[in-house]
């Protein structure tokens, strides 16, 4: 079931305001309970977040935050008072951030990624602006992952955007990105979300996964890369699987490991996007929707339609026209 993100944004000419109580208090709503630093008490504030639950079990969530004049604080006490544990990993792509923990600090400049422990005291501190995406996953579910038992987290380690945890890092980048525009492609996107998010643990601290993470990170791309391309007619298997490093061969694998396969998943895509054009845009022709949404015909179009929906692109239109 897909779900619709939600946004929240506050600002004020000063810190020392009512919004920016509000601010510090969804704040620690969102995440854990933690205290807002800001740089300049007398000048203007800025705070936005945006909250998307996976498609993932329960209490593993996605976030967009922005802001600016402020930094994030999480004392002791803070943590004694908290029961639950999650791990967070936020990527940066705003100016530069530093993120200390346990007597380490790790600086990130845009793309980079960090890791930290909610079970202990941390200080973000993010310049003057920032923006990030945060990952959010109870750490209970962590341990349960092949070779995470009893592994120690690499809290507070810079992971740089070129690195192999940081190709995951873009793929939850991505993720938000996609969840705006399609809740429904981004659920079946997150479904192997705490796989990766796991595997990238792993990674940073040196370990190797224990189980196959590349598969599931190679559909994971495949998926990005569908979305970015499937009104693309003269799309191939090739492209594909060149652009996903991966080969033709193993494509097809993952996809069939999954409960539907690469056909099927463009299929279905580009008729959501058919669907979509249909109930915007009476006076585009069957043909034109047919051709924008990547379909190589008409006559295809009309069948694979039919099949996927009971209806043809004509009789949907009448009953979904806006």
């Amino acid at each position: 079931m897909a779900h619709d993100p939600t946004t929240v944004e506050f600002a004020a000419e000063t810190a020392r305001s009512a919004e920016w109580e509000q601010w510090e208090a969804l704040m620690s709503q969102t995440y854990v309970p933690l205290t807002i630093d800001c740089f300049h008490p007398e000048q203007p504030f800025y705070g936005r977040v945006t909250t998307t639950p996976l498609a993932a079990p329960a209490d593993f969530s996605l976030t967009r935050v922005a802001g600016s004049n402020q930094e994030f604080r999480r004392s002791k006490t803070q943590v004694a008072r908290t029961d639950d544990e999650y791990l967070l990993a936020s990527i940066h792509f705003g100016g530069d951030a530093c993120l200390s923990q346990g007597g380490r600090s790790a600086h990130l400049a845009p793309g980079d990624m960090v890791f930290y422990d909610t079970s202990k005291p941390y200080n973000w501190s993010s310049g003057l602006e920032f923006e990030q995406v945060v990952v959010q996953v109870p750490i209970r579910l962590l341990r349960e992952r092949p070779g995470l038992g009893r592994l120690e987290l690499p809290t507070a380690v810079t992971v740089p955007a070129a690195s192999a945890a940081g190709v995951v890092a873009g793929f939850f980048c991505n993720l938000a990105r996609v969840q705006q525009e399609s809740p429904d492609q981004a659920d079946v996107l997150a479904r192997s979300a705490l796989d990766l998010i796991g595997s990238a643990v792993l990674l940073t601290a040196g370990e190797r996964p224990a189980d196959t993470p590349a598969d599931s990170l190679g559909r994971e791309r495949a998926m990005v890369y569908l979305h970015d391309h499937y009104t693309d007619p003269d799309l191939t298997v090739d492209e594909v699987a060149h652009a996903c490093y991966i080969s033709r061969r193993t494509l097809f694998r993952i996809f069939d490991d999954t409960s539907e396969s690469l056909s099927t998943t463009l299929r279905r895509m580009r008729v959501r996007h058919a669907k979509i054009l249909l109930a915007r845009d009476r006076s585009r022709s069957p043909a034109a929707v047919a051709f924008d949404s990547g379909f190589t015909s008409e006559r295809h179009f009309y069948r694979v339609f039919r099949q996927e929906t009971g209806m043809t692109p004509g009789e949907y239109r009448q009953t979904h026209i806006r």
